[in-house]
């Protein structure tokens, strides 16, 4: 009689092959060697280390696929003054694009290409802050600019806004969204519009977005928006702070963050905003890649910085369609 170990370890075998089948249908599953890329300037704008953060990463020989995923930089929060608060940065946008050799029998060894991941933002000192900064890849000699194309590129995401008295409003009290994005034809904040004029926030959402250029697929960013349920009480908002698409999950959503601690520095926001991430300070920490970021909030008198617009970063998988005989690289290569 077989034991409970040896039928589990029955069933176990006989199941295998359908449960990998179906995760499969869920989520892409890119097996194969895998490198990530953030700036090196996460903290201080730096223009004189390679040429402002940027790298270069060459192909290993006998690489015969390669996909990068890029993902455009947050925009940075707004700062405050007097009595102002607001909407926080976008995120950034998400990219994708495979290079292969499979069915040529050529080897990528030796193509080189020039990686940018996008930078940290400064901080905003006034009540529009800074778009995301952009992620781009171009090749360094004539097979991988002949491959990857001119225009590859993840935008980052769009600028935070505060104006004043935003949380104490009653035209914003209670709405599910308040984005400062165009509305109908006299730019109302609120959502549920589609309209192509423009918010207090500069930009509309049918005509401007966080977008993608020269990708096989991508997902454009996203704004962040704020709730408030009391304007008698400013600890009632919560900003929702956006992160991109392919981190957390396939469309990117919305990270709800409680108007807490210090008005100025935001200490709550800017621990939910690091969300797995290492979290610093204020001005300088490495973000959730992409993620927009808080705008300051200001009660009466001082005037308070936004956040930094977090980094952007880039993604490299790569394999062999020469290692066994599956052409779409599903085995480990050099792993």
């Amino acid at each position: 009689m077989a034991s409970l170990r040896q039928a589990l370890g029955i069933e176990f075998a006989s199941t295998l092959a359908t449960s990998f089948a179906e995760i499969g249908k869920m989520s892409k599953l890119r097996e194969g060697k895998v490198f990530n890329f953030a700036p090196h300037c996460l903290s201080s704008v730096n223009t004189s280390y390679r040429g402002d953060c940027m790298e270069y990463w060459c192909v290993p020989c006998g690489t015969t696929q390669l996909t990068f995923e890029l993902w455009g930089g947050g925009g940075s929060g707004a700062g405050s003054c007097c009595c102002q608060q607001g909407v926080p940065g976008g995120s950034g946008a998400y990219a994708r694009k495979t290079l292969t050799t499979c069915d040529l029998g050529q080897d990528m060894g030796g193509w080189c290409f020039f990686l940018a991941p996008g930078r940290v933002t400064d901080c905003a000192p006034c009540c529009h802050g800074y778009q995301g900064c952009k992620t781009w890849v171009c090749g360094m000699n004539s097979e991988a600019q002949t491959a990857i194309g001119s225009n590859f590129c993840a935008e980052g995401g769009a600028p935070g806004k505060s104006c004043c008295l935003a949380y104490w409003s009653e035209d914003y009290n209670c709405q599910d969204r308040v984005d400062f994005g165009g509305g109908p034809s006299d730019g109302s904040f609120r959502d549920g519009t589609m309209g192509t004029t423009a918010g207090l926030g500069g930009w509309n959402r049918t005509n401007d977005c966080s977008c993608y250029f020269g990708a096989d697929a991508g997902v454009a960013g996203r704004p962040g928006f704020f709730r408030i349920y009391n304007t008698a009480n400013n600890c009632w908002a919560r900003q929702m702070l956006p992160y991109p698409a392919k981190i957390i999950d396939d469309m990117g959503g919305h990270i709800t963050t409680q108007q807490m601690g210090d008005g100025c520095i935001n200490s709550w926001r800017g621990c939910m905003a690091g969300t797995s991430f290492v979290n610093d300070t204020r001005c300088g920490s490495f973000m959730m890649p992409g993620t927009g970021q808080p705008t300051a909030t200001s009660c009466g008198g001082s005037c308070c910085y936004g956040w930094k617009g977090s980094s952007g970063f880039i993604k490299i998988t790569y394999c062999s369609c020469w290692v066994g005989v599956n052409k779409d690289c599903a085995f480990h290569f050099c792993n």
